[in-house]
Parts: C-alpha cells; structure tokens; sequence
C-alpha cells in the first residue's frame, strides 16, 4: 500500500487502516519498565530498566506490516514540532540508547538545545524486551512504514540519522518519502545487498554471552537482536534508486577502520552532485562511540546548511572564544587592593614635595 507523504492544515493524512496508536503513559507498565518520563529534579540511579532517560517521553505507535514501535522524544514536542526534527535510527546489537549517549554527549550540546529528537527503539531491541510475538520485518517495510511517526506526532519534515543497520533503513526511508525528508545523516551506511564476510563478523560479535554485558549497558535479547540482524543480512539493493530518489542532501560519515568506507563512497558517487558530502574519521572503527566530538561538528554545519541553527557553535569556535576569553583574563591589569575613598581623598605628600 502505498503511503500518503501530504499534510492537511498541519495535519497529517492517511489511509483508515493506518490507526496508530499513541500513548503517553507515566504509570509502571510491568515489572521491568518504570514511568515513562522521568522529572528532571528527581535525583535517581541510571538505570536501563527505564530507558535512560530523564526527560523522555515514550509513544507507542502501531506501524501497517510492522507492529506497534517505541519512539522517545527529546525535548518539547509542542514547541519544537515544526524544527528542526532529528529522527535517530539505531544498528543491530545497540538500542536507541545508543542514539541518546550520542545526543547528551558534551558537544552536542548546542544541537540538543535547539532541536527535537525521535529516538526509534525497533522491534524488541529495548532493554529486558520479550521475545518478539511476530515476525521481524524487513529493512524496507520499516524504511516505508516509519512516515506513520511523523503523520501521528504531526512532523512534517525531519533529518533521519542512522547507523549501520539503522542507515540503512535511514537510506530507505528518505527514497519512500522525499517530501518528509530534510536531509540524511547515514553513519556506516550500506545500499548494496549483505557481504557475507562482514555478517559473519556482526554475528560472532552479537552472539556473545549475555554475562558479558555491564550493568551499565542495556541488557538485550539476544534472540532479538538476532532477528534484526538477519533482516539486515537479507535486505535487498536499493542502490540503482539512489540516483532518481534523492533529491535532498546527505551527509555519510564512516570509520577508517571499516568497510564501510567503500560502499558509502558508492552511496556518494550515485547522489546527485552537490547534494552529497562524505567524512572519513582516521583511526577509529565506530564513530558515534570512539569519536562522538568528531561527528557533532559536520553535523551542526550539515543542519545549519538546512537553514537551521544559525547560532550553533561548532566545539573549534567554542574552543576559541574560551582561548579568547583566557588571554583576555589575563592581560587585564589586576589591582591588589581596593582603595578607600578616605584614601582618595589624601593628599599624596610626596607627589608634591618632588614637584617643588
């Protein structure tokens, strides 16, 4: 079915069978999953029972073909609706934690101030999460059916940034639905059909014991995250559109380390030119975790290029102006006691006495 990108008086339309559902609790749902918005002044323990997550709101929408889906919202949805919106989409073997680590990094603090972030949580990769009652959906039904986000939160354009398996379905999302597109962020993207090598190595890495995991990580399950991994292992192509469905700008960032640098290079070269640009961080293999510092900068430049966040501050300006403001701390003279107005008033004797 094919799905309706338009929007009617700031609200957006779709077929009847798509009745998605919204909800915004703040009651304990089970046992493992407490309130779902946590007041910023309660000073509790980090916990990944509870998504993280001081100041998240969780909606749960029901997506045609897929399943109801998880999405946190960060920052004010009423006041920030209009944008700019980043849509995150996270990889096999991570969750949508992933995404907000990223976003409450130190250097993102400038970007997190002014935008509205929809952190995806895909099917049964939450922390303590069931085993999925279904069949895990494709890449591309998720990269098609992820509109009925924007549609139910009356969004009508965003930035989608994703990683690895989650680019991927970034990629499709914004050749099913160029119109609700602003641009991607594609980290480790792929468009070509699995490389059997570089499966074997996503799925030794996933499979690992569970008791290896830190308290201070999600605690995964491994049956789920096995399902997203092998709908990543069989997604289809979806480079030969690339050339006809993007008509938005891109921005791919990759790890030295990787293979991944190779095939977003062929992502690239099928992008209209000028629409595409492609960082390469050296000796790292995952930018989001090893090198968060160096992806926040191109991405300010890449939302600022949008039109949005004229006043951002990439960490080389803000590193700057401290330098600055140091040098001027201390080149001004300093006094080394204050001078009483008694004082002021005192004639200085010896002042006089060498005049005359």
């Amino acid at each position: 079915m094919v799905m309706n990108d338009s929007l009617d008086n700031g609200r957006a339309n779709h077929a009847p069978v798509h009745k998605a559902v919204v909800t915004r609790t703040r009651t304990k749902m089970t046992k493992d999953e407490s309130h779902e918005l946590i007041c910023k002044e309660h000073n509790i323990k980090r916990y990944f029972s509870d998504p993280c997550l001081i100041g998240l709101s969780r909606h749960i929408i029901d997506i045609e073909d897929c399943g109801p889906i998880s999405v946190y919202v960060q920052g004010d949805i009423e006041r920030m609706k209009d944008g700019p919106v980043i849509m995150t989409i996270h990889d096999v073997g991570s969750s949508f934690h992933s995404m907000v680590e990223f976003t409450n990094h130190e250097d993102m603090q400038e970007v997190k101030n002014r935008c509205l972030f929809l952190h995806v949580s895909i099917f049964g990769q939450s922390h303590k999460a069931p085993d999925l009652p279904h069949d895990f959906p494709s890449l591309e039904k998720i990269g098609l059916g992820l509109v009925t986000v924007l549609d139910q939160l009356q969004i009508k354009t965003v930035v989608v940034m994703g990683e690895g398996a989650g680019a991927n379905i970034a990629l499709r999302f914004g050749m099913f639905h160029p119109t609700r597109t602003a641009g991607l962020v594609l980290v480790q993207c792929t468009a070509n059909v699995a490389n059997i090598s570089m499966m074997e190595k996503l799925m030794t890495m996933i499979q690992g014991p569970s008791a290896m995991v830190n308290e201070n990580e999600p605690q995964l399950n491994h049956k789920n995250i096995g399902m997203y991994a092998e709908a990543y292992k069989n997604r289809t192509s979806c480079a030969e559109d690339i050339n006809k469905r993007i008509n938005f700008d891109v921005l791919l960032v990759n790890g030295c380390n990787t293979d991944f640098y190779e095939e977003s290079l062929e992502i690239y070269s099928k992008i209209k030119p000028g629409l595409a640009s492609i960082i390469k961080i050296d000796d790292i293999t995952d930018p989001l975790r090893e090198a968060p510092e160096k992806v926040a900068d191109p991405l300010i430049l890449f939302v600022q290029g949008l039109g949005w966040m004229p006043t951002a501050k990439r960490k080389v300006s803000r590193d700057l102006e401290k330098e600055k403001s140091m040098e001027e701390m201390t080149d001004r003279p300093q006094l080394t006691r204050r001078i009483s107005m008694e004082q002021y008033d005192t004639p200085n004797l010896r002042k006089y006495s060498q005049e005359h």
